[in-house]
């Protein structure tokens, strides 16, 4: 099969301008699942909600050490975070973490290039691997370099004084169905393949 990163961009509404010169804020936000609306993701990240159950939720943490950052249309990349961000997020609850927010200069860029340096569930149930249960650390090997780099060349706008969301999703419950029970981790193509990136952009009207 072969490698991808699928990265969807959001819908666009109302007008705003991208004119060269002004500035516009985006923030990264990172979910051990998906972000189910984008529009709010940025609110939902502030706001402590009630988990939402289900029957198939893997427990326990997530923990992630990150750098993000923006490619711009002359190729060179310009970090949205502040430095390496670790953050650790809850596997049954996919609301989303904001790991980072400033203001960018208004215009097209290219994409968004992720830095990983430790991807590591603390799973205490729920992960059934051919019907044996499975609980523990479970990292995802990162090779012997110990480091991750995901681009995204999927084009997006800033806009002044728009906010624009772009969206990590881990997918966990995914990727950690894939462990290997014996060596107790997660191959890193296995992780490369379905972790995701998406972009939202609301504009005023």
């Amino acid at each position: 099969m072969a490698l991808s990163v699928a990265v969807g961009a959001g819908g666009l509404a109302g007008c705003g301008n991208v004119t060269s010169g002004g500035l516009g804020e985006v923030e990264v936000v990172l979910s051990s699942g998906e972000v189910t609306d984008l529009s709010t993701a940025v609110q939902s990240a502030l706001v402590s909600e009630m988990p939402k159950s289900t029957e198939d939720a893997i427990q326990g943490t997530l923990t992630v050490r990150v750098r993000s950052f923006a490619r711009r249309r002359d190729g060179d990349f310009e970090e949205l975070t502040d430095g390496v961000q670790e953050v650790t997020v809850s596997l049954q609850n996919p609301e989303p973490v904001e790991i980072a927010r400033r203001s960018l200069s208004a215009g097209r860029y290219e994409g968004v290039r992720t830095f990983f340096s430790r991807i590591e569930a603390e799973v205490t149930g729920g992960l059934v691997v051919d019907g044996v249960p499975v609980e523990g650390t479970i990292p995802v090997d990162l090779g012997a370099l110990g480091t991750l780099s995901v681009v995204d060349l999927n084009g997006f706008d800033v806009w002044e004084e728009t906010p624009t969301v772009i969206a990590l999703e881990m997918q966990s419950r995914v990727w950690l169905r894939l462990v290997n029970a014996v060596a107790r981790r997660v191959d890193l193509d296995d992780f490369r393949r379905i972790f995701r990136v998406r972009i939202r952009q609301t504009l005023s009207p």
